[in-house]
């Protein structure tokens, strides 16, 4: 069966593993509907994205309304704008990591096979780019 396997020593008995459970999709859910959650995190916008479009709302109302008497407010506005700093930072660096690891394997695909290396460069010029929203 797929997903279950037997331990050893367990006389017999199956262990069902959940894939699940290793997903980098897990979710945490606090309240409402966890399949509505789930949908929307896969086929509207992450958690991630959804912060993100908050902080930039949160930001645009803070410049607009300066915070420059409420100490507190002046501090949290910081803080926001210099994670946004750090993210957009880490961003970048994935992109051009997964660029790197993808220039990478595709040399070795080179190497070790030509003809699937141009069967695949082939198919990649057929392909209209993905929208990456």
């Amino acid at each position: 069966m797929l997903g279950l396997f037997n331990l050893p020593g367990a006389a017999g008995n199956w262990q069902e593993i959940m894939t699940r459970w290793w997903s980098p999709n897990i979710s945490v859910n606090f309240a409402g509907n966890a399949d509505v959650e789930r949908t929307v995190n896969e086929d509207v916008a992450s958690y991630g994205t959804q912060i993100g479009w908050l902080n930039e709302v949160v930001m645009a109302l803070a410049r607009a309304m300066p915070v420059d008497g409420d100490a507190k407010a002046k501090s949290a506005l910081e803080k926001i704008e210099e994670a946004d700093k750090k993210i957009t930072e880490i961003i970048k660096w994935r992109k051009g990591n997964a660029m790197t690891k993808a220039r990478e394997a595709l040399e070795e695909l080179r190497k070790a096979d030509a003809e699937a290396y141009r069967r695949l460069l082939q198919s990649l010029d057929h392909e209209p780019p993905r929208s990456t929203a």
